[in-house]
């Protein structure tokens, strides 16, 4: 295998930890979240920056969520095929790329956005990543349900993104998407 092969394989496998389907959800909600909140265009650089952050962090809990989850997903017809239970990346090398993902999308959000959209990405990732995947899932099947604000968190972080507040109708639209 060629160095470049090696290296497109490897981004591969790194990338799909990040779960990219369910991250461009979530970041098409963001997107939604910031074009209500403003009646004209959203800035070209909050809306670059805040998608970018969202997605980075989104993805870094993905692969938290991964990490966490690797024997379980060693036996489950749906999940075996991936990077982790396959064994295509170790432990060591998930929790650096998350690390460096959550925290370049951190900085992201906290210099080119503003500290509110990034405190509540950071609330997001840990209310995903930990209470709902470490917490929640191993003991009550009300899991989903809990942990369903991340899920619906999107929407607020977007709003939040370009006002830099947390109105009622960014909340409005989280229970919305809760329910």
């Amino acid at each position: 295998m060629t160095t470049l092969a090696y290296a497109e394989t490897r981004t591969q496998q790194f990338l799909a930890l990040t779960k990219p389907r369910v991250v461009s959800l979530i970041v098409f909600c963001a997107v939604i979240g910031m074009f209500l909140a403003t009646p004209g265009m959203v800035p070209t650089t909050i809306l670059v920056a805040a998608t970018l952050g969202i997605a980075l962090v989104a993805g870094a809990a993905a692969a938290v969520n991964c990490l966490i989850e690797r024997q379980i997903d060693a036996i489950m017809a749906r999940t075996r095929g991936r990077p982790l239970p396959r064994g295509d990346v170790n432990t060591l090398e998930t929790f650096l790329v998350s690390g460096a993902l959550g925290g370049f999308g951190l900085s992201l959000l906290y210099v080119y956005v503003n500290p509110l959209t990034m405190w509540l990405t950071l609330a997001t990732f840990i209310g995903y990543a930990v209470i709902y995947t470490v917490i929640l899932k191993p003991l009550t099947p009300q899991n989903i349900v809990i942990g369903g604000a991340s899920g619906a968190m999107p929407p607020v972080l977007g709003w939040a993104a370009v006002t830099g507040q947390m109105p009622e109708q960014a909340w409005l639209l989280f229970l919305i998407i809760l329910s």
